[in-house]
C-alpha cells in the first residue's frame, strides 16, 4: 500500500545540492568571495551554484544553476504536510534557536517530532538534520502566525506526553 517512509528521505549534505534536471546530488561551488550581482537582464547570481556535471561531451543542462530547495530535495514534509503537534515541536525548537542560539538549542532543546513517521525516524537517527528541518520549516512561518495560533501550537507540543491522548478543547 504505502511506501516505507525511510525510502522517501534522501540525505543532502550542506556542501551539496540536488540538480533540478538530473535529480542527483552534486557539490556546490563556493562563491562566498563574490557578491550577489544583478546583470543587465535582471538575473541575480546566487552565491552557491551546482558545479559542472555530466559526461564531457554531454553536460547536464542543470550545471551552473541553482539547486533544488533543500526541503524538496531531501523529501522531508513541508509545513502544510505536518500535524499540529509536529508544527508545535518545530516552533518550540525555533523559539529556543532565536533566544539561545542554534548550537545551544540543538544540544539542549532538540526538536521532538512525534506524529509524522519520517520525522520520527529522522529524530532518532540524525538530530542535526531534524533541527535543520525545524529551522527551515518553522523559521519562515513563525513570524506570520498570529499570537493565538503560535501559542496554541507551542502549548500543544509543550504539554504533549507520549501515550497521553491529545485533548481537542482549545
Amino acid at each position: 500500500m504505502s511506501e516505507d517512509p525511510a525510502q522517501q528521505y534522501r540525505p543532502v549534505k550542506n556542501t551539496e545540492g540536488v540538480c533540478t534536471v538530473c535529480d542527483e546530488a552534486h557539490p556546490l561551488t563556493n562563491r562566498h568571495s563574490q557578491p550577489a550581482v544583478t546583470n543587465r537582464h535582471g538575473v541575480t547570481h546566487k552565491r552557491f551554484l551546482l558545479r559542472v556535471h555530466g559526461p564531457r561531451n554531454n553536460r547536464c543542462p542543470g550545471s551552473h544553476t541553482e539547486p533544488k530547495p533543500w526541503l524538496e530535495a531531501s523529501g522531508l514534509p513541508a509545513w502544510d504536510a505536518m500535524t499540529d503537534l509536529d508544527r508545535g515541536a518545530a516552533l518550540m525548537h525555533v523559539h529556543k534557536r532565536r533566544r539561545e542560539g542554534a548550537s545551544y538549542a540543538r544540544e539542549h532543546y532538540p526538536v521532538r517530532y512525534s506524529d509524522h513517521p519520517l520525522l520520527i525516524i529522522l529524530v532518532a537517527e540524525d538530530i542535526r538534520t531534524a533541527c535543520r528541518h525545524a529551522a527551515i520549516v518553522a523559521g519562515n512561518v513563525a513570524d506570520g502566525l498570529t499570537d493565538d495560533e503560535y501559542g496554541r501550537l507551542y502549548d500543544l507540543a509543550l504539554d504533549y506526553k507520549p501515550g497521553k491522548p491529545i485533548s481537542k478543547e482549545s
